[in-house]
């Protein structure tokens, strides 16, 4: 069953995988994390993707900011 993607992630595989190592480099007492801002926008573009389409298939609840 090949076709048409669901979903064309930004973040290319490297980009998740040094993330991934950046944060297994992190102290678990650290509150924050210093990650190339590239793949930080990256990731934040595929959930925006990701939300859009589940929206669409109706698979999703988001949670209000208000609750």
């Amino acid at each position: 069953m090949s076709g048409r993607p669901i979903l064309r992630l930004y973040t290319t595989l490297r980009e998740f995988e040094d993330l991934h190592e950046r944060h297994d480099r992190t102290r678990s007492t650290s509150k924050t994390v210093t990650v190339d801002r590239q793949a930080l926008i990256h990731i934040l573009m595929d959930h925006a993707r990701m939300l859009e389409a589940l929206r669409k298939a109706g698979r999703v609840d988001v949670a209000d900011p208000a609750e």
